[in-house]
């Protein structure tokens, strides 16, 4: 019996010994495998991590077997729009670029439409006639400017599409838009438009051919490209891919803007400053496109430029309407809010100064005034009515206060 003892504690005592030779070993295993362990989890989540990147960068969903050939594919099927990029500083570029070519063109019908020998031996009766004129057609361009610098504004202070969604801005790209399309076919079609009753041959206040045709027509089409392409863009998603939609879309537009023009606070003089001016708009631009003498109201410009001038009173109700919106909405002393308005103040002076000039200091008054003559109450209305533009913008002041 003690012998077998002493065997059992001889076998254990080499087990114990061996166990203790193999212990470095094992250790050192152990070690190696934890190392092999965490390297290979860092560089799985560095890989996760630079591909999280990549999809982030390419803005698409990644899919199994499809990532590269088909990189809008979405998990589920179906298909999603490719990323858009937006660009506001080239976008801002682009609307100063049309806003000038816009007002060189209208500043050139303005010059070549209203002086002597327009058609051959019509001589202006006084150069103040012809001056003060001009002066009253180019009321327009503070309007356009305006128009043009705001959008332009928007664009160069977004960094996406979102920032040309707002209401002003969608507005002003669709007038921008009709009131070029309109200029357009003016400048197409002024031998018409313009023409003098009664004359056979034809004999018209205006005849564009050629190279200037084509130019006036690139200018105004280049605009009303522009407006239209960004206001489609920014469109609803469910609106902005069926064009078949956007007739309706603007006509719900247009319908409630014109059920929207009756000022909210009736006690807000400068609300009901500029819903006044909007609905004032929108009757000068009927005027124009009536019947003689009528359409001489609010231009008086004859049959020269007339009807011409009613793509700008358009721009002009969408101006004071947005104004109107503001002045409801406490954002009237925005940047934006700011630019419009001394747009309409500048349109209001100008206009002012002509109608001044023409009643005082042209000769020709009245004898040489026919159209206007035969409407007065209108050409009256017209004054009191555009003389709303330099009202201050502040409730307590009845004058243009700067």
């Amino acid at each position: 019996y003690i012998m077998l003892r002493v065997l059992l504690f001889i076998v254990a005592l080499a087990t114990v010994r061996a166990s203790a030779f193999r212990a470095p070993e094992t250790r050192r295993a152990f070690c190696a495998r934890y190392i092999k362990e965490k390297t290979i989890n860092r560089a799985k989540t560095d890989f996760l991590a630079m591909a999280s990147k990549i999809k982030n960068s390419l803005d698409v969903e990644d899919t199994t077997n499809s990532r590269y050939e088909n990189p809008t594919v979405l998990r589920g099927g179906g298909e999603a729009d490719a990323p858009s990029k937006f660009c506001g500083k080239l976008l801002a570029g682009g609307y100063t670029a049309c806003g000038l070519a816009a007002t060189a063109a209208w500043s050139t019908i303005v010059y070549t439409t209203i002086r002597s020998n327009q058609p051959l031996g019509a001589m202006m009766p006084s150069w103040q006639h012809q001056f003060y004129a001009r002066i009253g057609a180019m009321s327009a361009v503070p309007l356009i400017g305006s128009a043009f610098y705001t959008l332009a504004s928007s664009a160069s202070k977004s960094s996406s599409w979102d920032g040309m969604s707002t209401p002003t801005c969608r507005r002003h790209n669709l007038a921008i838009a009709a009131s070029s399309v309109a200029s357009a076919l003016w400048v197409g079609f002024a031998p018409i438009i313009t023409k003098i009753p009664g004359t056979d041959p034809l004999v018209s206040h205006q005849i564009y051919k050629g190279a200037m045709r084509a130019g006036l027509i690139g200018c105004y089409g280049s605009a009303a490209a522009l407006g239209a392409a960004v206001w489609a863009r920014t469109l609803p998603e469910d609106v902005r891919g069926n064009p078949f939609k956007w007739p309706g879309h603007i006509a719900d537009g247009v319908s409630k803007s014109l059920m929207s023009l009756a000022p909210a606070c009736l006690d807000n003089p400068v609300n009901v400053k500029y819903s006044l001016l909007a609905s004032s708009f929108l009757i000068f631009t009927g005027l124009q496109l009536g019947s003689h003498p009528l359409s001489a109201i609010p231009t008086w410009t004859g049959r020269r430029c007339s009807r011409a001038f009613a793509a700008w009173t358009i721009l002009g109700a969408t101006t004071a309407f947005d104004l109107k919106e503001a002045t409801e909405n406490d954002t009237l002393g925005s940047h934006t809010s700011r630019a419009l308005s001394n747009g309409l103040k500048g349109f209001g002076s100008m206009y002012l100064l002509a109608r001044a000039g023409c009643v005082l200091l042209d000769p020709s008054w009245p004898h040489a005034y026919h159209a206007i003559t035969q409407v007065p109450a209108w050409a009256t209305a017209a004054i009191f009515m555009t003389g709303l533009a330099l009202r201050s913008d502040k409730k307590d002041a009845p004058y243009y206060i700067n």
